[in-house]
């Protein structure tokens, strides 16, 4: 079965400060994100790290504010390059990136209310934009 994307990846290049939260391997390197998502992110770092290794990320642009995230990819950016490129997966979505205008399928995680809420208010949404596209021509 094919695996598809929760939000469309944007673009960008945001500093932060990849931090293990793993005792036993622990480190803190600058990185580079380089793809972003309201899901997580592809950053660049200068070493590999663990699959399923938790990481605080540092420094993110919307009030230095920090977001904890999972490693579930690591990749060799090449056997020249001293860079590897990690897909981490937020631990709570939500635009710590400061996008201001992110895409329409980019779920706003950050509502007021209860999961049960958010789903009725998102399905709402839909409905009505159904209802309001149907016109009728004569």
């Amino acid at each position: 079965m094919a695996h598809t994307r929760r939000g469309t990846r944007i673009p960008v290049h945001i500093s932060v400060t990849v931090t293990s939260l793993d005792a036993t391997n622990w480190f803190s390197e600058s990185g580079l994100v380089v793809l972003a998502n309201q899901h997580g992110c592809a950053v660049r770092i200068p070493r590999p790290v663990l699959v399923g290794t938790s990481v605080i990320l540092e420094s993110l642009p919307v009030d230095k504010q920090t977001a904890s995230a999972k490693v579930v990819n690591s990749i060799s950016l090449g056997e020249y390059e001293r860079f590897w490129l990690l897909g981490l997966e937020l631990h709570q979505p939500g635009n710590v990136w400061g996008i201001e205008t992110p895409p329409n399928d980019w779920i706003v995680y950050d509502q007021p209310g209860t999961l049960v809420d958010r789903v009725l208010n998102i399905w709402q949404a839909i409905s009505l934009k159904k209802k309001s596209d149907k016109t009728i021509v004569h």
